[in-house]
């Protein structure tokens, strides 16, 4: 059961990683689009966490406390492997080509999505907690 804490992980860093980079380009070149850009990477962000927020939502329900908690380690260690990689994911497309003239944008841009990219992680990483015998 912990591993459908690690499954709704990957299955909300994965498409908000992607929705990231599609629309930090589109911020790369033209920076005056800030809010519709902004707009959909939103609408996109709600969009790909339902499934994510309906496992969570089962693994909470069915969630009970395991016999050792050397079975959580394997888990807990995926789930933070992915937080970080989402992190640095971000920092470095903020980083890659961005001219002066677009760094202020992109820094605003980039400092929204790191909580929404590690949210659900994070609940994960809380049920792994609760599954503690």
């Amino acid at each position: 059961m912990p591993y459908l804490f690690v499954a709704a992980a990957a299955l909300a860093v994965i498409p908000i990683l992607i929705l990231f980079k599609i629309n930090v380009e589109k911020l790369k070149e033209n920076p005056e689009e800030r809010g519709k850009v902004q707009t959909n990477f939103m609408i996109g962000v709600a969009v790909s966490e339902i499934i994510p927020i309906i496992l969570i939502v089962f693994a909470f329900m069915n969630s009970e406390a395991v016999n050792t908690v050397e079975e959580l380690y394997l888990p807990g260690i995926i789930i933070m492997f992915i937080m970080l990689f989402s992190v640095f994911f971000i920092f470095l497309q903020k980083n890659v080509g961005t001219e002066p003239a677009a760094k202020t944008v992109i820094n605003a841009f980039s400092l929204v999505s790191i909580p929404l990219s590690t949210a659900i992680p994070f609940m994960s990483l809380i049920g792994l907690f609760i599954m503690v015998p």
